[in-house]
């Protein structure tokens, strides 16, 4: 069976890799000879493209996919009718000691018709893939150098650990709504969940509780209003402007019961409490962050030195495992 082997060196993690080669949405931003591709990549299903390649007419291909470990091996396998030729495309990507990604790009050809192709095949595919692997390389190591704007409080200089009181106000230029908090603002952390409100432009929201009872509306509560009282914390934000300005936990059974939540950076003056950590980073790519840009978020966060978890911090997951356990051991006769 004739084999057409290729491989490239992308200064980029694997996990920077796949995210670009799963994207096939935005294959026609720089896949120079898969220009086209649609469907959902997940084995068993059908994609339909087009390929491109030198000295040879564009054609469809309908390939389906036969293999996925996730930043490890894409494969997919093409057929002509009554098997006269057929085609497995694959992608191995193999992490290296330093960091960077080695791709083992190659195609396996089978049927009557396969030898007959392979000069064409040993020619114009070949540099058809060797201009997709450049090309991906370009477009990952890119990827890796994105520029993330994680929140502005990043980098401002923090108060302490703690800040033991502050007032609030949302971003009305006139007539704001204004809260007093009377307890401390702890455990404040980024967070990457569709729930929580973000300032314009930044990949996380900034979130931190207090003592339930310790907020007080000093200006403007008419115009607070519930974002979704369906939630188990039922966040208030202002109706002109938007911003969310705390959240109470009314279930006597929520982890959280006792506490209500706030957003530090809307606190007058510089006294902002330290970042502790970012939570729930993974959810950035629910809410539109693009998976290539992941490693940079984590990098970025790597360097302000802030911990990134996909849930809460261990200090904070420990006590949550610890409410239902006492909730269980309260509700066993």
């Amino acid at each position: 069976m004739p084999v057409l082997e290729s491989e490239i060196l992308i200064d980029a993690t694997p996990q920077t890799v796949w995210s670009v080669l799963d994207d096939i949405e935005r294959y026609p931003e720089w896949n120079p000879a898969l220009p086209a591709l649609s469907g959902r990549t997940t084995v068993g299903q059908k994609v339909v493209g087009t390929l491109r390649q030198p000295n040879v007419p564009e054609r469809e291909v309908t390939p389906t996919i036969t293999r996925i470990v996730g930043a490890r091996e894409l494969r997919w396998f093409s057929q002509a009718p009554g098997g006269v030729f057929s085609a497995e495309h694959i992608f191995i990507l193999e992490p290296t000691e330093d960091g960077k990604t080695r791709v083992l790009h190659n195609e396996v050809f089978d049927g009557p018709m396969a030898e007959e192709r392979w000069p064409s095949i040993n020619t114009n595919l070949r540099q058809a893939y060797a201009d997709l692997n450049a090309a991906l390389k370009k477009r990952a190591e890119e990827m890796r150098d994105a520029e993330v704007k994680l929140h502005p409080a990043v980098g401002r200089p923090a108060s302490g650990a703690s800040v033991e009181a502050a007032t609030l106000r949302c971003g009305c230029a006139s007539d704001p709504v204004e809260i007093k908090v009377n307890g401390a603002i702890r455990h404040n952390h980024l967070c990457g969940c569709s729930k929580c409100w973000k300032p314009e432009g930044a990949a996380f929201a900034q979130i931190a509780v207090v003592p339930a009872g310790s907020i007080e509306v000093i200006a403007n509560a008419g115009k607070l209003e519930p974002v979704d009282d369906s939630q188990k914390i039922q966040r208030l934000r202002c109706r002109d402007c938007g911003t969310h300005l705390y959240g109470k936990v009314p279930d006597a059974d929520h982890h959280f019961y006792g506490l209500e939540f706030v957003h530090p950076e809307l606190a007058a003056g510089d006294r902002q409490p330290r970042v502790e950590f970012a939570a729930f980073v993974s959810s950035l790519v629910e809410t539109g962050t693009p998976a290539t840009h992941m490693v940079s978020v984590r990098g970025a966060l790597g360097s302000a030195g802030i911990p990134a978890y996909d849930a809460f911090s261990p200090e904070l997951m420990d006590i949550i495992a610890w409410h239902k356990v006492k909730l269980t051991k309260a509700n066993t006769p």
